[in-house]
């Protein structure tokens, strides 16, 4: 990769309110980028929530559009301060939530989907919600009533001078959406050089207690919510393992939601219970990841709704075979991994039989190139570069 010319500027990268109280995807996207803008000679400052004066900026960068009223809010009053404004979406595909609010609620969707047939409606209920255990969360959720979710979105991205999208789908969606149109460019997600490091694979790596006597396990990572699917894979599982024979392993790595996902708690401590070849681990180290990564068969994925599927692609970076859900996956992904439909067990049930059962993957090495945090660090470069000539 060419050496880009150092240069000294500073960015705010300007995040919803809660970011470092709940964490997320997005947290994980602007820590990393941050980081290696940093590398590059940039002074990246992160703030969660309201900034009351941007003239020490050069430049701001938002981050997160979706089901949230922050930080679309901010973005006129940016531009109202003379700021270059970039703004990465981190889009879902609001048909795909739509059909999972639709077709599998838990909790409070289920008020949510029979009061509005509006995603934006449902939207703005369920902060209203989360802003009684959250009250740093009422001034922006205020707003939204105010002024209407929908329309603070639809003007941040107006006003955006760069919308920072992770495939082709996101920005297609995005206007489909919203009826706006905007410069975009396509920055991928990138992984840790933990995963991409194949030599540190030669070397004694610690597993989760847990883990250490286990291999070939079918794995799943994130967060465990109704969104991410983990009781249709243990029904998926389940019939995988009545009809090869095997005594297939389940292993899931990832928090519990406590606040919003309580039923589909309750019912996923249930399975934990009734089957002893399911195994949970709460939480890993990041740096543990590889190699519980390594010792997967299979890493599966079937969400009904990603921006991208950044597991997968750390599983197969990791040599270890992969199920994904959506199209947007597919754009990253391609032929390497098959994919499933989130609303049909019996899809995941083949796609999951089908990988373990396949030779580990051979990634190509335009894929480990492509896909780092330094990558698109040195792409969002160029953006900020341009934005500031």
């Amino acid at each position: 990769m060419c050496k880009k010319e150092r240069i000294r500027m500073k960015v705010l990268m300007q995040a919803r309110v809660e970011l470092f109280d709940t964490g997320g995807g997005d947290k994980i996207q602007i820590e990393n980028t941050a980081r290696e803008l940093k590398k590059l000679g940039i002074d990246v400052e992160i703030v969660a929530g309201n900034v009351s004066n941007y003239n020490s900026y050069d430049l701001v960068h938002l981050f997160q559009l979706d089901w949230t009223p922050d930080p679309s809010m901010y973005a006129e009053t940016i531009k109202s301060s003379g700021k270059p404004l970039v703004f990465s979406p981190i889009h879902h595909s609001i048909s795909e939530v739509k059909l999972f609010d639709e077709t599998y609620a838990f909790d409070f969707r289920r008020l949510s989907k029979a009061v509005f047939k509006d995603q934006f409606k449902r939207d703005t209920l369920k902060n209203v919600y989360k802003s009684l255990f959250m009250p740093k969360k009422i001034y922006p959720t205020v707003q939204s009533l105010r002024f209407g979710l929908f329309n603070i979105q639809k003007k941040a991205l107006s006003l955006s001078d760069y919308i920072l999208v992770q495939t082709e789908l996101e920005a297609h969606d995005l206007k489909t959406s919203y009826g706006v149109d905007f410069k975009w460019k396509k920055i991928p997600n990138g992984v840790s050089d933990l995963f991409i490091d194949s030599a540190g694979y030669d070397k004694e790596q610690i597993m989760p207690k847990a883990l250490q006597d286990m291999e070939d396990y079918i794995l799943c990572v994130g967060r465990v919510e109704a969104r991410k699917n983990q009781l249709s894979i243990i029904d998926a599982v389940k019939s995988a393992r009545e009809e090869t024979g095997k005594d297939l392993r389940l292993v899931f790595v990832g928090k519990k939601s406590k606040l919003k996902h309580q039923e589909y708690i309750i019912r996923f401590n249930l399975a934990l219970k009734r089957y002893s070849w399911i195994t949970f681990v709460n939480q890993v180290p990041y740096e543990q990841m590889p190699a519980v990564y390594r010792k997967a068969k299979v890493c599966v994925s079937a969400s009904w709704f990603e921006t991208t599927g950044l597991t997968s692609i750390e599983a197969l970076f990791c040599g270890s075979n992969a199920v994904a859900s959506g199209e947007r996956a597919r754009e990253y992904l391609g032929d390497l991994v098959s994919y499933c439909s989130p609303n049909d067990i019996r899809s995941i049930k083949n796609a999951v039989v089908e990988q373990y059962f396949a030779d580990r993957p051979k990634v190509p090495s335009f894929m480990l190139r492509e896909y780092t945090w330094q990558n698109a660090a040195h792409k969002i470069f160029d953006v900020y570069n341009e934005l500031l000539k």
